[in-house]
């Protein structure tokens, strides 16, 4: 079959059958008889006109007819060998040229000529079967829009052969541009080719596909100079074999499979985009071509197989078109145009699929596009008309389908649905006229659509990419915001509207009703070039917030003001944007004149000078001050800065000074803002000195007491904004203290460089006492302190060294310890008359309950302190002696020990005997310490019982011990003890403790009450869980029977705790036995699997030695080999000199092929084994199995006398 344009189809009793498009039958040419001459039709090629047809039958000739005449043109019976089949026949892009091959794999060029009005074909061999058989030839077909490229002039040709692929040109001359053999694939794999131009890095060439088996190709012809050159661009494999490929497009191929099934891919991914199943299709093979015609004819197997496979001549494409021949039908399969693809799914109602399937269109990102050619401007004009149209329809019928009659939230749930998604594709299709035209008209009749429109249209308003909307929208726009009360949405939105397309009365009226301030500047700025109606608008609302103390609108009102003002003051607009140039001159002088002006517009009689300037000072001074501090910053380059601050100045001095209306803070903050201005403009600002003066007596009065900490704050800003120029120290230090404004007086210190005289202000404020030692610890550390300095404040620190430990004794312990320690001595003898001073200080540096314990800095003292605090802390928190005790290692023990043993601290003392060595010593502390508690609690014949046991209260010590945790000390000392001790010390420290608690009467001076016996009894099981681990219980129980008390009677009292250590008996007997159970059949299993292991064959793998490459069964007499599990096999000598020359294998078998650095091998050999039990001999060789085992003769291991395999299974457990 042969397709261009029409559709030529060979039979087999020598016919051509000529189709239009349509399938119509238009032409027959050739007989019957000359289909009994020469055998059935294999091969058909048209040239790009389709005027010509030339025919290859099975018999080895070539006819070539004229399709419009009917006629014969030529016969060519002498190109092939005779008995030959033609396989293959193609037209080159020249129509004088075609290629062919026969079924012995030789290719040959045909040249078509007339010479002295005869027509003749000349021949030329271009591969010949000697070098190896080509299965498939495609020669390059030149398109009509391509024949300028470079590669036209010489005439390409791909061809294949069963071991690789050539690409060759014909002209000017035959000459070889590609060839590359095949990887290792099958053989009987179909090979296949197909030429495309693609666009490639800006410029169209041509692309030839080669697939073979499930692999395909891409390489890329391109021409480099004078010369083409051939590179592989794409390789992919897929899960499939492939036997045929066509390209549909340049980004589309089709690929078929041995089960005659269609692949549509796409070229850039791969990705398989529909799967077309004919199963009545039945594509016609090339095998019946490849039968031997004569007795003598040679077939080649390979190519035969390959044939079976093989659908060359039975799929052609044409126009994007794939046409496919079967036994019985002919198939046509093409891609959908883009639009038809839009189409199918707008029929199918999927508006949203078929839109997003546009845009990919549109931004070009789509995949097997077909029908969508030009430019890429071109392409995206074609596709947003279509959507243009898509989008009306849609809408039409959202308004057909909308339900006329229910809630209104239905309504708009159904245009959410469709409105959106319209409105986001005109902006994505730049198609954003058609909102305001056909689309507005269409929803303007339903009142719900026309709001969700204008929802919708918010977000791009904002982000101002939509500014073209007509006024009559606008206007609608505005009233239904408006109607629907979303007014901080709609001033947005006005801000960002085109001035001109606004109605300015409404737009005025509407923000004056609901004081959209925003739009109303926006309004009278952009519109009228009116700066000052909007200030004199806010100030008018912010004076109404006042009256009626709207305090949230008076802010709200305010802070926008006052970016306003700032904005306008320093040519920018508000709130975005800038002033024209020629503006902003006017612009600033109109507002300053609008500040400082005298009276308001409509003035009341009792009015007060400078209303818009009070009333600013009023709602937020600070902030309006520093509004005008940074306007005039950026009017530094102005000529009339200092003009308009003058003029401010004055108005603002006036304003706040004649009035009582402004509070201590607000003065300051003017008087600060004063003192900024005038070092800024280097006193070229006038100001009258007195007025600071008068201040200062206005915030130091001390008739005043109201305000305190409001005065001072304000004072303090403005000397540190420079306004200290203006005052006399003495005078503003006097009326400081007076007002007990510490911190001005600090500031005043600070100039003078009277540090010590700071460290007093600190302690006196109140507010800022627990900041006084970080200020000390950076005045100790400054650099340009003198020594004078340091001194000075040296004894200012010791002076109020009290006072400092009452405030916070740890901090200042840590800042005596670490800044002036070589002064610890002096001051240790200055707190010696107050011993709780004294041991404050102390405390602070060696409080063993801070986290972290400072081990360095507590270091830092000798053994005299921690002596001495050891001493203080025994009378004052005895409680925590044992703490430190164990934190501090820098004590002397004797003098510790005597310490503690005055003040009778019995813990701590029995700590340092044991850390003494004085075992004994320590227990008998301990057990007196015990003896006493319980002979107190006789005494008080009280006892509180819990569940815990007695709770015992001393007044001796100061502080509640539970007997239970004195019990539980005792307990840990003992077994801390035992572990250095022998049995019959063991029994000496634990045997009087048991005692004590079973027998406490005969202990104590008088018998403790029967509630108390009770519930040291309930304690005695407490010891003897803490004895089991070193008494045995034999012995225990032994001494639990003699007990006098226990003597007479029966041992009801004892038969829980007798009990108790018969269930830990059974339990651990019963644990041991399972372990043993466990043990015994772990090693039965263990056993089992090494004699299977040891006694199982190997198979060699190979029949070749891996070391001389000789079989190992043909080696000398009596040579023995090695087999692996792996299945290699050596000889025993080859192995053994090779494993000889490897580092660290000397004496060990290992397989030379499967050798890994990081793998232990072990040996089996007889000198590595030694004596051995049989356990470790078995483990031994069951990791030998996985390197090898010897064959040919036994290992010396197995031929030791004492080698025996005792193998039985494990006991069974009587659970009876």
């Amino acid at each position: 079959m042969a397709v261009c344009g029409i559709i030529a189809i060979g039979t087999s009793n020598g016919l051509i059958l000529i189709f239009d498009p349509s399938q119509v039958l238009k032409l027959c040419l050739g007989s019957t008889s000359l289909g009994a001459q020469y055998g059935a039709i294999s091969a058909l090629s048209l040239n790009n006109d389709c005027t010509q047809i030339v025919s290859g039958f099975t018999k080895g000739q070539i006819l070539q007819w004229d399709l419009e005449t009917g006629k014969l043109l030529r016969t060519i019976t002498n190109v092939l060998p005779h008995g030959t089949t033609v396989l293959n026949i193609k037209f080159t892009d020249d129509p004088s040229v075609a290629v062919c091959s026969d079924s012995t794999g030789s290719v040959f060029e045909l040249s078509f000529k007339r010479s002295m009005g005869t027509k003749t074909c000349e021949a030329r061999c271009l591969f010949s079967s000697d070098k190896g058989q080509v299965c498939c030839v495609e020669p390059l077909r030149i398109p009509e829009d391509f024949l300028e490229h470079p590669a036209a002039q010489y005439s390409l040709v791909a061809m294949v052969s069963l071991k690789k692929l050539l690409v060759i040109s014909l002209k000017p001359v035959l000459q070889v541009i590609h060839a590359s053999p095949f990887l290792k694939t099958d053989p009987y794999c179909v090979p296949v080719l197909a030429w495309h131009f693609m666009l490639i890095k800006e410029c169209d060439d041509p692309v030839l596909a080669f697939c073979r088996g499930s692999s395909m190709t891409l390489f890329h012809v391109k021409c480099t100079g004078e010369s083409l050159e051939c590179v592989k661009i794409m390789e992919a494999n897929h899960q499939y074999d492939i036997v045929n490929v066509k390209w549909m497009n340049s980004q589309t191929l089709l690929l078929i499979d041995p089960l005659d099934k269609l692949h549509v891919l796409d070229r850039e991914s791969q990705e398989e985009m529909e799967l077309l199943d004919l199963p009545d299709m039945q594509l016609i093979h090339t095998s019946s071509f490849l039968r031997p015609l004569t007795p003598g004819e040679h077939i080649s197997p390979t190519l035969a197989e390959i044939g079976e496979k093989s659908t060359y001549q039975s799929v052609c494409t044409h126009g994007g078109e794939t046409v496919l021949l079967g036994a019985k039908s002919v198939h046509v399969v093409s891609l959908r145009t883009w639009e038809e693809r839009i189409n199918f799914l707008v029929k199918q109602d999927c508006f949203a699929e078929a839109l997003g399937l546009a845009w990919v269109f549109f931004n070009g990102t789509a995949k097997a596009v077909f029908g969508l050619s030009g430019k890429k401007q071109k392409k995206k004009a074609i596709v947003a008309n279509k959507v243009a149209k898509m989008l009306l329809n849609y809408i039409e019928i959202s308004l057909r389908r909308c339900p006329e009659q229910g809630k209104l939230e239905i309504m708009e749930e159904h245009f959410q649905k469709t409105i959106p998604l319209c409105v986001t594709c005109c902006f994505k299709f730049n198609k954003t006229d058609l909102l305001f035209g056909e689309v507005y008209d269409k929803l303007n009749h339903n009142a719900v659509a026309l709001g969700v429109l204008f929802e919708c249209l918010e977000p791009y308003i904002l982000a101002d990419r939509l500014k073209d909307i007509t006024p009559l929208v606008v206007k609608e726009l505005v009233v239904y915001y408006e109607d629907g009360g979303m007014l901080d949405a709609l001033e947005s939105l006005i801000t960002h509207l085109d001035i001109t397309t606004l109605d300015l009365h409404q737009i005025v009226l509407l923000t004056r009703k609901y004081k959209l301030f925003d739009a109303l500047i926006y309004v009278y700025n952009k519109g009228m070039n009116d700066f000052i109606t909007p200030i004199e608008e806010m100030i008018q609302a912010m004076e109404n917030a006042l009256k009626s103390e709207n305090t949230d609108e008076l802010v709200a009102v305010g802070n926008k003001i006052l970016v306003y003002i700032s904005c306008s003051l320093t040519g920018r607009a508000y709130p975005l944007g800038v002033i024209s140039e020629d503006l902003v001159p006017v612009v600033k002088t109109e507002v300053f004149s609008c500040l400082t002006r005298l009276h308001s517009k409509n003035a009341d009689p009792d009015e007060g000078p400078h209303p818009y300037i009070r009333t600013l000072l009023k709602c937020n001074t600070r902030e309006f001050l520093n509004v005008l501090a940074l306007t005039f910053e950026d009017m530094q380059q102005y000529s009339q800065a200092v003009e308009f601050l003058q003029i401010i100045t004055d108005v603002l001095l006036k304003v706040m000074l004649e009035s009582v209306d402004f509070t201590p803070s607000q003065i300051g903050c003017l008087f600060t803002f004063l003192a900024r201005q005038i070092a800024k403009t280097e006193n070229a600002l006038f100001v009258n000195m007195q007025l600071f003066d008068q201040v200062l007596d206005f915030l130091c009065n001390p008739e005043d007491g109201t305000r305190h900490t409001e005065r001072q704050q304000a004072l303090l800003e403005l000397l540190q904004a420079g306004g200290a120029i203006y005052f006399d120290e003495d005078k503003l230090l006097s009326m400081a203290e007076k007002m007990q404004f510490y911190q001005i007086c600090e500031f005043v210190y600070e100039e003078r460089r009277l540090y010590t005289s700071i460290v007093g202000c600190y302690l006196k404020d109140a507010a800022r006492r627990d900041q006084v030692f970080g200020y000390i610890n950076d005045v100790i550390t400054r650099a340009d302190l003198t020594n004078e300095e340091k001194i000075a404040f040296q004894n200012e620190v010791f002076c109020n060294i009290q006072e400092l430990l009452t405030l916070s004794p740890n901090r200042t312990a840590m800042l005596i310890l670490q800044k002036f320690q070589d002064s610890i001595p002096l001051i240790m003898e200055t707190l010696q008359q107050d011993s709780k001073l004294l041991f404050d200080f102390l405390h602070g540096i060696f409080n063993p309950r801070v986290e972290q314990w400072p081990f360095k800095d507590a270091s830092l003292l000798n053994h005299e302190f921690h002596e001495m605090y050891i001493e203080l802390l025994c009378q004052n928190h005895s409680d925590q002696v044992l703490g430190f005790l164990k934190l501090s290692d820098l004590y002397r023990p004797e003098e510790a020990v005597k310490i503690v043993q005055k003040h009778q601290v019995y813990d701590a003392l029995a700590f340092l005997l044991e850390m003494q060595g004085n075992i004994q010593g320590a227990f008998s502390v301990l057990l007196e310490h015990m003896k006493s508690r319980l002979h107190t609690l006789t005494e008080c014949g009280a006892s509180v019982m819990g569940k815990e046991g007695p709770a015992i209260h001393s007044s001796d010590s100061g502080f509640v011990q539970t007997v239970p945790s004195l019990l539980k000390q005792i307990i840990g000392f003992c077994q801390r003890a035992s572990d250095t001790l022998d049995t019959q010390q063991k029994e000496e420290l634990w045997f009087p403790l048991l005692d004590l608690l079973m027998s406490p009467a005969e202990h104590l001076q008088s018998s403790p009450p029967d509630q108390v016996i009770n519930s040291m009894k309930a304690l005695t099981k407490d010891v003897l869980e803490g004895m089991a681990a070193y008494i045995p219980l034999t012995d225990i129980l032994q001494r639990l029977i003699q007990d006098p008390v226990y003597s007479v009677g029966n041992y009801g009292e004892i038969k829980g705790i007798i009990l108790g250590m018969l269930d830990t008996f059974v339990y651990e007997k019963t644990l041991l036995e399972a372990t043993k159970s466990l043990l015994n059949q772990d090693l039965h299993w263990s056993l089992c699997s090494l004699r299977a292991t040891v006694t199982r064959g190997l198979t060699p793998a190979h029949k070749l030695c891996g070391v001389c490459t000789q079989q190992y069964n043909k080696h000398r007499a009596g040579a023995k080999i090695i087999v692996f599990s792996c299945g290699h096999v050596y000889h025993t000598a080859c192995l053994q000199s090779s494993l000889s020359q490897q580092e660290g294998q000397q004496g060990e078998w290992a397989c030379l092929k499967c050798l890994s650095a990081n793998k232990k091998w072990t040996s089996i050999t007889h000198g590595r084994v030694g004596h051995k039990t049989q356990l470790s001999i078995l483990t031994e060789l069951a990791r030998q199995n996985s390197d090898g085992f010897t064959l040919g003769g036994r290992t010396d291991l197995f031929q030791q006398g004492d080698f025996q395999l005792k193998l039985a299974p494990p006991p069974l457990v009587d659970s009876t």
